[in-house]
């Protein structure tokens, strides 16, 4: 059984959501193994995780949004809207394209089905404590274009102290810049990596090895 993160619950309430039975059944028998007496909720839809809730919001979500629906950041909203709790997703698919979609709906975590159990472990233990995780097979499939997408050395700068937990004052003051400057040079670093957070752009940024 692997040990929880720092400041993680010891029994996550989670909820499982995918269309396919021996799918939810497979997660139920991890999460049990590695939580031992964790809460666990499963659906195979939406509404139906809705209905089976019963009034107790999970800490964990994971789903399949393409097995549940067809857009995931509508999937991904209904979600983050109705329960209020990060989400990790699991899935089959490990595209490029869907993983920069799942990054931009704002979901904590992406692991794909035939990765090791430990790595949804992980990507839960992470989310519930309010950090990121990425199934390591799958970094290099976030893919940052030349260009336009590529961070000046001041972006860089600014992005490694978002990623060492500094705020837009502190940054600024550090920097010798205006706190209105710092701002816009933050949201020309998330438009570049795609990102719709900070915290996202700190993970992404992370990955391909621009900041440390």
């Amino acid at each position: 059984m692997l040990a929880p993160m720092p400041g993680a619950k010891d029994s996550p309430r989670c909820l499982i959501v995918d269309d396919h039975p021996v799918v939810r059944a497979g997660v139920r028998a991890v999460l049990e193994q590695a939580f031992g007496d964790s809460k666990i909720t499963d659906a195979a839809t939406l509404e139906e995780a809705s209905e089976s809730l019963n009034g107790e919001p999970p800490d964990v979500v994971i789903v399949d949004p393409w097995r549940v629906g067809v857009d995931v950041g509508e999937v991904v909203g209904k979600l983050r809207g109705a329960l209020k709790a990060p989400i990790v997703v699991f899935t089959s698919d490990g595209g490029a394209r869907l993983l920069s979609e799942a990054l931009k709906a704002g979901v904590k975590g992406y692991v794909r089905k035939d990765s090791p159990s430990e790595d949804l472990i992980r990507a839960i233990e992470a989310a519930r404590v309010g950090e990121f995780y990425v199934d390591p097979g799958l970094s290099s499939t976030i893919v940052l274009d030349e260009g336009d997408r590529t961070l000046s050395a001041r972006q860089r700068e600014i992005l490694q102290m978002l990623a060492d937990g500094m705020q837009t004052d502190a940054v600024a003051q550090k920097l010798g810049l205006s706190t209105e400057t710092v701002r816009t040079h933050t949201k020309r670093i998330l438009a570049k990596l795609d990102a719709s957070t900070r915290t996202q752009a700190v993970a992404i940024g992370i990955r391909h090895g621009l900041i440390e």
